[in-house]
């Protein structure tokens, strides 16, 4: 069973686990899993009111979590808690809230897109 490793020592913060069980559960879909399957990345996600991040690392398959942002990830992307809900919950589509400036990104767009269907709750 594939999952997303919490980074030793570590005890997520809220949004750490609100991502970390939505990829636990999608990372059981061959198809979202063979799309972040070669990916090596790392990826800060942050919560724009209160400031909350997590750091994704993406090494060929094996993905670990922790808090707070890293220095220099390869894409950064940031959004008010509510938009993040409604992304992850599938009433609004990562490439639409991106397009509408919901959502700020930066760095290498494409492992955004990539990571996207692993961040939806799918029904």
């Amino acid at each position: 069973m594939k999952e997303v490793k919490v980074k030793a020592g570590e005890a997520l913060n809220g949004l750490g686990k609100m991502l970390k069980e939505t990829m636990d559960k999608n990372l059981q879909d061959p198809k979202i899993y063979k799309q972040i399957e070669k990916l090596k990345a790392s990826v800060v996600i942050k919560e724009g009111t209160s400031g909350v991040a997590i750091t994704l690392h993406f090494k060929q398959g094996e993905i670990e979590i922790q808090n707070d942002a890293i220095d220099k990830p390869n894409a950064y992307q940031e959004a008010g808690f509510e938009n993040m809900a409604y992304i992850s919950s599938g009433q609004l589509s990562p490439t639409m809230a991106l397009l509408t400036g919901k959502v700020k990104a930066k760095g290498n767009l494409l492992i955004l897109t990539k990571i996207a269907p692993l961040m939806v709750l799918k029904g």
